[in-house]
């Protein structure tokens, strides 16, 4: 795994927003002496008390995340049989990073982060859940990536410079946010002039449009079920100047162009 401060994107203070440098077990900022304690590999930036154990729903599924017993199953459902067999893929080649220093947002498992890592520079992948940032971790060096740094951090309040990534992704995430408008935002300022953010949601043109669906969701994981309008909008409005977005059943896969 990376050091933090050795990837090429230096991360910054969350007080004060000074670069942070290392100092043993933790991020050091020389402006204000903040510090952002590092366990286990894991920087853990300061996270709102409500946000600071997530959906439990998330810690749980940490282990059984990536294995026939969840998200293949999963994803087969909501995109159905013309979906892409890898979702992963898609999402990478909308990016076309190669070289470059990526995010992935709400990296969960780090299922989208390690395929990234194969050609980027750097990869940061962050989440709010413990259980999946020490799952991403683990699998990231096993497989011998040594230029992925995972990290405890908050989508709404990115603690990286102005235009910092040449790419961002968020696979299967940006439904879940409770600020989605603030995310975005966060995610269009931290990237490069001509980087790309791509990634998959959920589509309203699907039966997750039925009320009933809807209530499920929001009630289990506080989801939000997109109208495809309502995202273009959103990413234009937010400074994007281009958005394309191709829906497979309730899968919705979108890619978009600062």
């Amino acid at each position: 795994m990376a050091d933090p401060i050795q990837t090429g994107v230096t991360p910054t203070c969350p007080a004060c927003e000074a670069p942070l440098t290392s100092r043993a077990d933790a991020l050091h900022c020389p402006a204000c002496s903040e510090t952002v304690p590092v366990v286990d590999g894991i920087p853990r930036f300061p996270v709102a008390v409500e946000q600071s154990a997530g959906p439990p729903v998330f810690d749980a599924l940490a282990s059984i995340y990536e294995t026939p017993l969840w998200f293949p199953v999963v994803y087969r459902v909501l995109g159905g049989p013309r979906a892409p067999i890898d979702d992963r893929s898609t999402i990478v080649e909308a990016l076309d990073v190669a070289g470059g220093d990526v995010l992935d947002v709400a990296c969960g498992t780090g299922r989208v982060t390690r395929v990234l890592a194969a050609d980027a520079a750097a990869v940061w992948g962050i989440d709010l859940s413990l259980e999946m940032l020490r799952r991403a971790r683990r699998d990231a060096m096993r497989d011998g990536h040594d230029n992925v740094v995972v990290a405890r951090m908050n989508a709404e309040d990115l603690c990286f410079e102005d235009e910092a990534f040449e790419g961002v992704a968020c696979g299967w995430a940006l439904h879940l946010f409770a600020d989605i408008p603030t995310t975005v935002a966060e995610i269009q300022r931290v990237l490069a002039p001509g980087g790309r953010f791509a990634g998959t949601t959920l589509s309203a043109e699907s039966p997750l449009a039925l009320p009933a669906a809807q209530y499920g969701l929001a009630q289990t994981i506080g989801a939000h079920v997109f109208d495809h309008e309502e995202l273009r909008d959103l990413l234009l409005e937010t400074g994007f100047r281009t958005v394309q977005l191709e829906r497979y059943g309730a899968a919705l896969f979108f890619s978009a162009r600062k």
